[in-house]
């Protein structure tokens, strides 16, 4: 195996060629791809982060992660149709993440979970033909993220430059590694297989109103630190073949063992070099292959952004709080949808397969 390809693997998958190493050579091989790897990816991310900030705008940040996320996934997974459909549901994408979630913060909670709920019906269904990929969770955190926070009238326009710029990245990178793929394939095709008794459609479904609740929930309690809770209740909404029990116990694990190192660390730290907890969350997550060790290393660089505004005691406190709060919606929500919505809609939505059949 080439170093290049090497570099393009899982971090789970690397970890497994370590383990079946059979040299000790080949062993510390796999080590150095999974370090440069976790290096290059957060040095990339530095550089076209902020290269994008200084062009588009400080208040554009949060957009400029997105795009840095989009491009990396969309890399190696498409979105289950031919290239011509699919660059156009890119834009279309693009264009529900500029708007939506800063439209939704405008009106009355009711009428914003009806733009939450048709903004996230277009992420999933245009985007999300691959639950097992990931995506799921990747546009649920790209949405959630986006909603945190309001920018200016100056600040959206810059913001339009910025996501017409990522739409070009994005598209230019799609066609090159997917024009070939699904050539028989159109939206309409996905569209039209859309069945209520489908796994992966139900899965798409419960991501959707899960998640638009969860919005409106907010739209009248106002949380603090709302996004924790987003990230924390789509973490276990987007898992597919996933026990939620066993993700609830992961990621409650993880925070909450995250944000007690974190506590400890930050007291010891001086100040000038708080810095490096950013980069240095990235580069944890970016060696961990199991899911608690991941959510432990994201409290790095979620609280060192946090603790300026709470103080130590309470960014943790916070942090443990809204992840339980996401967690306890989100697998609540799970067994609601799965043994009362569920069963109700196919009790009254014959399957597609006996229609056609008939």
């Amino acid at each position: 195996m080439k170093f290049y390809d090497a570099l393009q693997l899982d971090p789970a998958i690397i970890k497994n060629h370590m383990k079946n190493a059979e040299t000790k050579k080949e062993k510390n091989w796999f080590l150095r791809v999974l370090i440069i790897r976790s290096f290059l990816i957060v040095s990339f991310s530095i550089v076209f982060i902020s290269a994008l900030t200084a062009l588009f705008g400080k208040e554009n940040s949060n957009m400029g992660v997105v795009i840095f996320c989009m491009l990396l996934s969309i890399r190696f997974v498409d979105f289950g149709y031919h290239v011509k459909d699919s660059l156009i549901a890119l834009a279309v994408v693009f264009l529900v993440l500029l708007t939506a979630p800063l439209a939704m913060q405008l009106v009355h909670p009711l009428l914003g979970f009806v733009i939450n709920l048709l903004a996230l019906s277009l992420l999933v269904i245009l985007a999300c033909d691959y639950p097992e990929m990931g995506n799921g969770g990747l546009y649920l955190f790209a949405y959630i993220f986006l909603s945190s926070s309001q920018i200016s009238l100056s600040a959206f326009w810059n913001r339009c430059g910025m996501v017409l710029t990522g739409y070009l990245l994005c598209a230019v990178i799609f066609f090159v590694k997917h024009r070939h793929k699904n050539k028989d394939v159109s939206f309409k095709h996905i569209v039209h297989r859309f069945d209520i008794y489908n796994p992966k459609n139900q899965w798409q479904l419960q991501l959707i109103l899960g998640v638009s609740l969860l919005f409106l929930m907010n739209g009248f309690l106002h949380l603090e630190r709302f996004m924790w809770v987003g990230f924390s209740c789509a973490s276990m909404l987007s898992t597919y073949e996933v026990n939620p029990k066993e993700r609830f116990a992961e990621r409650m694990i993880g925070v909450t063992l995250g944000s007690v190192l974190f506590s400890i660390f930050y007291f010891i730290t001086p100040s000038q070099f708080v810095f490096i907890y950013g980069p240095m969350s990235g580069l944890l997550m970016g060696l961990c292959s199991q899911y608690r060790y991941k959510a432990l290393a994201n409290c790095f660089g979620a609280l060192s952004m946090a603790v300026t505004l709470y103080g130590i005691q309470g960014s943790a406190i916070l942090r443990i709080f809204n992840n339980f709060l996401g967690m306890l919606f989100g697998f609540v929500f799970f067994y609601f949808f799965q043994n009362i919505l569920l069963p109700f809609l196919q009790k009254h939505i014959p399957s597609k397969s006996t229609t056609n059949s008939n």
